[in-house]
């Protein structure tokens, strides 16, 4: 799936799987912590359906993550570590201003992963 963005400099065609790949890495780099999931708070493999995008007119865009977190890991650490990683990352690879980065966790994993429905914007 592609998304066509019109900015005052052109338009900018960008794949959804560029955007998993750098929400992948950025998971990544929290060794763990950091599990991408649906949805509805299962584990995700080789899918993409761990984020959703909603493009504005003006260019922006608003994107929402799906995670699960590693038990004792602190939500408002990591998730504000994980949105500043995510805009920078973005912006400085497509060149496409992030409005709103949204980490919606799903579940925290210790043996069994418990149901969580929290939202932490940035």
């Amino acid at each position: 799936m592609f998304y066509e963005v019109k900015t005052r400099n052109g338009t900018i065609t960008v794949d959804k799987t560029v955007l998993g790949n750098i929400i992948r890495r950025e998971a990544g780099a929290f060794r763990g912590k950091v599990m991408l999931s649906n949805a509805k708070g299962k584990p995700v493999g080789d899918d993409v359906g761990f984020f959703d995008c909603i493009w504005s007119d003006g260019g922006a865009f608003e994107l929402r993550v799906f995670v699960i977190l590693q038990f004792g890991s602190s939500i408002s650490a990591v998730t504000g570590d994980l949105i500043n990683g995510l805009r920078s990352r973005i912006e400085a690879l497509t060149g496409i201003r992030a409005e709103r980065i949204c980490i919606a966790v799903k579940g925290m994993l210790s043996k069994n992963i418990s149901r969580r429905d929290l939202e932490i914007s940035g």
